[in-house]
């Protein structure tokens, strides 16, 4: 086993920020980027000072981090600015207008202000109080020691025991790690820890990677508090940040929206006040007009002078309700965020906005934790004065980073749970799991996959201890169906490997699988299967753009294309995973090799990982396209060759 170092929390922090920095210097030099197509042109009301808003889709987030950004298409360079960015939409500001359609451009920009906030917040750290660091610590070195609870812990009664024992063991412990293969029941589980918390009158702090995620788990929160009766003022449940699901119980808990309804009702009731002193002010002008001319003024002005005064003695006087009025002249959004029982927000979001600041809460729960950097986790750990609830899968994606410092790297793309565990195979994650019952959970039951597929996903990549049932879980029913998943053997085609001349790095093309992979769409949308169904997978970045724009020539719009990495957490009803590799041509002969994120040897862990992402985001269907001549000749013994053989069997 290889465990990171933990001489002291201090220690730690040490290689936090030296990791970080490694990690902007790279940022800096290497630039993000990304094919951007469609894009539309704004009202003419968008258009500022000969500047012209463009409309594009991306599933790249970071983009709206970016300060500046620079854009190439076959008529020009442009530098563009950020306008807005709203459920996977940017708006970009042009400085010329480029016609009502812009069908592609390429960006690139650092995005390095998600990192420098972040170190920021772990150099602060450095210098923190003990208890404080003591939260850290027990991240890293759960403890057994309980915390009184109430005896009464809620749930909707369809939870299995592994589901029962994960809230229970999270309203007792400082520390728990739940660890749920896909369809496990996860996200409505953790629905349940967070409602018993909140149950029980503790602040909560829900974070997670994705905007989609926080949005999900929101929704079970909801759902869960529905589900065991307790009734909570929603204005109590906040949603920070952005949100990527167009749902209205997540959409009226927005942050924002609150703070402008409180905004305009604060506006309101200082108006109500500001028009209680100028009546004052009005009626006092027309008794001394009178008094001044030699008149007493009248009954009806004495008595409404006597029905101010009093309004305002009741209201605590006049100078209290010019102090009052200048309160409200402003919302105090820290306060309000530390007066909310449940905050839900990207772990990003913790670590960057200032209204996080010396904010503390009880317990706080994250989710997707198996692919969050150290660095943000012992940032978000440190609000916790009681739980932590780390859920994950240490056998799906871990935090990738970019820097080629070995140090630096080997600590920013470590998972939390192989960084408590020491574990660096299935085999001793499984014997930590074992050993830790106290404040660990596996989820051994799945309710989303297809039985016949996930009994070779449970057998490669879970022990064997994943099993598949349909009375309880959040998830979908079963259908008993051999098959949902298609090897497709491309080697009858005699597949090769080419590379893009003039390009930098890996940037392999397989002609033959895409002309399979056009035709194998081709007949599922001819079949009535909607695009936005279908997913299709690579290994490597490169052929994502190449698939892109073949499908878009040939109008199938709407299916989505993209590497293992952007379907982490997400799923389709059908999903075809395309290995790319075959021989490549050198010399007149066909030299077969293997890649990185296909050879354990080179990649460890990550392998497995990878490939058990790719395998468990079908719902329906998984077909995968592979050159078994190639598969058998490079990787016969290796862990993709032993999977293919298995599913081709």
């Amino acid at each position: 086993m290889s465990q990171i170092s933990q001489p002291g929390i201090p220690k730690l922090l040490e290689q936090a920020v030296f990791s970080l920095k490694e990690e902007i210097a790279t940022v800096r030099e290497r630039p993000s980027s990304d094919v951007l197509f469609n894009g539309i042109l704004q009202a003419p009301a968008a258009a500022v000072a000969d500047k012209w808003d463009y409309k594009f889709e991306t599933h790249q987030p970071a983009i709206r981090f970016a300060e500046e950004i620079r854009a190439v298409n076959g008529n020009g360079e442009w530098m563009l600015t950020p306008v807005s960015w709203a459920k996977n939409e940017i708006v970009l500001r042009f400085p010329e207008k480029l016609g009502d359609t812009l069908d592609e451009i390429q960006v690139e920009w650092e995005n390095d202000f998600v990192l420098q906030r972040t170190l920021k917040e772990l150099e602060r750290l450095q210098t923190a109080d003990d208890h404080v660091l003591d939260r850290i610590r027990l991240l890293f070195e759960p403890e057994s020691e309980n915390i009184p609870s109430s005896a009464g812990l809620l749930d909707d009664g369809l939870r299995n025991e592994a589901q029962q024992a994960a809230i229970s063991k999270s309203m007792r412990r400082r520390t728990v790690y739940i660890w749920g293969p896909p369809g496990t029941g996860k996200t409505a589980t953790l629905g349940f820890v967070i409602a018993n918390y909140l149950k029980e009158g503790k602040r909560v702090l829900f974070a997670s990677n994705t905007n989609r995620a926080v949005d999900v788990g929101l929704l079970s929160a909801i759902q869960a508090l529905d589900e065991i009766g307790f009734d909570i003022d929603k204005q109590k449940l906040t949603r920070f940040g952005e949100a990527a699901l167009d749902e209205k119980r997540v959409t009226d808990l927005m942050f924002t929206k609150q703070m402008e309804e409180m905004s305009e009702k604060r506006r309101s009731e200082a108006a109500t006040l500001a028009a209680l002193l100028d009546r004052l002010k009005e009626v006092g002008t027309s008794i001394e007009k009178r008094l001044t001319d030699g008149k007493q003024p009248t009954e009806e002005q004495n008595m409404e002078m006597e029905l101010i005064d009093r309004k305002i003695r009741e209201e605590g006087g006049r100078e209290f309700l010019e102090e009052r009025m200048e309160e409200l002249s402003t919302v105090n959004e820290r306060a309000e965020l530390t007066g909310k029982q449940l905050v839900a927000t990207t772990l990003a979001k913790v670590c960057t906005s200032d209204l996080f600041g010396n904010v503390d809460f009880d317990a706080v729960v994250i989710d997707e934790g198996s692919m969050a950097g150290l660095p943000y986790l012992m940032v978000t750990a440190s609000r916790a004065k009681w739980h932590r609830v780390i859920v994950g899968d240490p056998m799906q994606l871990p935090p990738i980073a970019l820097t080629e410092k070995k140090e630096a790297r080997e600590f920013l793309e470590k998972d939390i749970f192989t960084s408590v565990s020491g574990a660096d195979t299935t085999e001793s994650l499984f014997a930590w799991h074992d050993s830790q019952p106290g404040f660990t959970c596996f989820f051994d039951i799945q309710y989303r996959l297809e039985p016949a597929l996930a009994d070779v996903i449970s057998k490669v990549f879970y022990d064997g201890r994943l099993r598949s049932g349909r009375e309880k879980g959040d998830g979908g029913d079963i259908h008993a169906d051999n098959r949902s998943y298609h090897l497709i053997d491309t080697s009858r085609y005699r597949p090769v490997l080419t590379q893009k001349s003039g390009e930098r790095g890996f940037q392999p093309v397989n002609t033959v699988h895409q002309e399979v992979l056009e035709r194998l769409i081709g007949n599922m949308l001819g079949k009535g299967i909607p695009p936005g169904d279908i997913g299709v997978m690579v290994p490597f970045r490169s052929p994502v753009y190449d698939l892109r724009n073949r499908l878009y020539e040939a109008s199938m719009h709407g299916v989505e294309v993209g590497t293992i990495h952007t379907f982490q957490g997400r799923e389709k009803p059908y999903i075809i995973f395309d290995t790319v590799m075959s021989g490549e041509t050198r010399n007149g002969s066909i030299r077969h090799y293997s890649v990185r994120p296909l050879d354990e040897s080179k990649n460890g862990l990550s392998v497995p990982r990878l490939l058990n992402v790719a395998f468990s985001r079908s719902r329906k269907e998984l077909m995968i396209l592979a050159d078994m001549r190639h598969i058998h000749t490079v990787y016969g013994n290796k862990f993709l060759g032993k999977l293919l053989n298995r599913m081709k069997s």
